[in-house]
């Protein structure tokens, strides 16, 4: 099943599409169309066999040089059996949108980066029939952003950042940083921000970011400050549901953000990335 840290790894690209081509630039240094407009479609690309086909994140784009299908998948490991998939998801979208696919993998593992960039070939040994070519952005080669100033030039860039680094034992030097420049944003956006950082990071990391959260003066860190943890863990939750695009009936609603168990609140947080309907949250 996957884990929160992984979510947070592609889902950074739904809430700021012209990521994808930043990453691409400042990461890989090759140039990629401006993304003009952009929307997230659905990521099931299951066929009428009990196949499951599903990337994890897939976004319709506009961009300068025309449309193109924009696929994000975070990787934490090597794992040879995802090249296959990586060429279905390629080979599937490009026939069923007519449009230009592009691959990009983010990952918080330097040696999952090194692996990723390839080659990865399918076919017999010696005699490859397919070449997949992903763009692979991994801590190895995404700028670590621990300057104040750098971080307010692209907030978005720097809270992915944070997320591919956040096994480096630094990361605390980029955290401070990228608070201040989350709080620029406005509350909606700076809420937004904030939670996928929280659920992006592990272990220490996330602790001192809760801390930061808490503590600072910042306008939202003020309002979780004053939230319980069971309102914050709610309020994840229900945005995991949303950016997935699983409604959420009102009275399912009332049933997460009235509950206190914070148990059942973390079971539900772990559920959250893989369940198809809000009944199996439950």
């Amino acid at each position: 099943m996957p884990k929160l840290p992984h979510e947070a790894l592609h889902q950074v690209f739904r809430e700021s599409p012209n990521l994808f081509a930043d990453t691409i630039q400042r990461a890989c240094e090759v140039d990629f169309p401006e993304i003009v407009e952009a929307e997230v479609i659905d990521t099931d690309l299951t066929e009428t066999k009990p196949i499951v086909r599903r990337p994890d994140t897939v976004i319709k784009a506009e961009t300068s040089d025309g449309p193109q299908i924009l696929i994000v998948e975070a990787q934490t490991k090597e794992e040879p059996s995802k090249i296959r998939s990586w060429a279905y998801y390629l080979s599937y979208l490009e026939n069923k949108y007519k449009l230009p696919a592009t691959l990009l993998i983010t990952t918080p593992s330097a040696a999952t980066a090194r692996w990723a960039r390839g080659p990865l070939l399918l076919g017999p040994p010696g005699f490859p029939s397919m070449e997949v070519r992903p763009f692979v952005a991994g801590p190895d080669n995404v700028p670590f952003i621990t300057d104040l100033e750098e971080a307010l030039e692209d907030v978005d860039f720097t809270v992915l950042s944070a997320l591919t680094h956040r096994l480096n034992p630094d990361i605390d030097k980029a955290l401070k940083p990228l608070a201040a420049a989350i709080d620029t944003l406005g509350p909606e956006a700076s809420a937004i921000w904030a939670d996928l950082t929280e659920v992006g990071l592990e272990g220490c990391a996330q602790d001192f970011w809760r801390k930061i959260m808490q503590t600072m003066q910042y306008k939202f860190g003020s309002q979780l400050a004053r939230h319980s943890v069971a309102e914050a863990e709610a309020r994840i939750i229900l945005k995991f549901l949303e950016m997935r695009g699983i409604p959420v009936s009102e009275g399912a609603r009332q049933r997460i953000e009235d509950c206190t168990d914070l148990e059942m609140l973390e079971a539900w947080v772990m559920r959250a990335p893989s369940v198809q309907t809000v009944d199996e949250l439950f």
